[in-house]
């Protein structure tokens, strides 16, 4: 049970910080993307290049977020299968049980 738990903390915890950081990417990528109908057409290749990167860190932030959703969800299904399994399991004091 506490690697269970570890596991889903520890995935629980990457997940927020990625959010936080994607969160961070997408808004210096509005930001340097510019408000202008055509600002595509005249846009610096550097900053071209710069908004290539931020949609590359964009969509692998993404990707992995929804890998953690997913590997989220099989921690808390394990979690309720083994406390619906052995409903009297209690972790021993000084363990290392959550």
């Amino acid at each position: 049970m506490a690697a269970i738990e570890d596991a889903l903390q520890a995935a629980e915890r990457e997940r927020a910080g990625l959010g936080h950081r994607v969160d961070d990417v997408m808004a210096r990528a509005a930001v340097t993307l510019g408000n202008g109908d055509d600002e595509y057409l005249h846009r610096e290749p550097l900053d071209s290049h710069h908004q290539d990167l931020f949609d590359v860190e964009i969509v692998n932030g993404q990707r992995r977020l929804r890998e953690l959703g997913t590997a989220i969800a099989h921690f808390r299904f394990v979690k309720a299968a083994m406390q619906s399994r052995f409903p009297d399991y209690r972790p021993q004091a000084g363990g290392g049980e959550h």
